[in-house]
């Protein structure tokens, strides 16, 4: 909804953040940020360097709303509940998805929260590298999965009837088209072959 004229907003980071997202993560312009909070384009260059600086705010500001793991989980819990997290934030904001896959960085909220989860996964038996990688994992396939199911919904509205597209027969599925897809079930692979990387003491 376009902010009606009057007196505009004072503006913050944050505040500019938050239109950024009410605008839409994946497809907000810097001139349609500046129509929704009523003010002049150039105005916002005085708090965001530029587009990509704004979006990694919006980023920032939408992943620091949701809830995020305790460190004290068993690995296995903990990595589930990162992959929930990330859901969550996505849920709450259509295109957080895409946008976090395409932005020229990582949001700075979750990087800075990573090293507590690596480390927290190191400590149960495992390397420092193959903790990384499933924290890092965690994360991307929430992402990953978030994205392929707004695809398959868009697909699903110009093909209602399933048959007209085009699928291998594991896919032809409840399980795959519907809710989180495969993502429990990438989840539960990859967490299956992480166990067998554990180091014995």
């Amino acid at each position: 909804m376009e902010r009606k004229p009057g007196r505009p907003r004072a503006l913050t980071v944050d505040v500019i953040a938050q239109a950024a997202l009410d605008d839409g993560i994946d497809t907000f312009s810097m001139p349609s940020v500046a129509r929704r909070l009523g003010v002049a384009h150039s105005g916002l260059y005085r708090y965001v360097t530029d587009r990509d600086d704004l979006l990694i705010q919006a980023m920032d500001k939408a992943y620091m709303a949701t809830t995020w793991p305790s460190t004290d989980l068993p690995w296995d819990e903990l990595l589930r509940e990162l992959g929930e997290s990330v859901w969550r934030a996505c849920d709450a904001h259509p295109g957080l998805d895409r946008a976090s896959q395409m932005a020229p960085r990582p949001s700075s909220a979750v990087v800075n929260m990573m090293d507590g989860w690596v480390a927290a996964v190191h400590a149960q038996d495992f390397q420092l590298e193959d903790a990384a990688v499933a924290v890092e994992f965690a994360i991307s396939l929430a992402l990953d999965c978030s994205s392929q199911m707004a695809r398959l919904r868009r697909m699903q509205e110009d093909f209602p009837v399933r048959t007209e597209i085009p699928v291998i027969k594991p896919y032809d599925t409840d399980e795959v088209w519907k809710g989180r897809g495969l993502f429990e079930r990438k989840l539960d692979i990859f967490l299956a072959g992480l166990a067998t990387r554990r180091i014995e003491s």
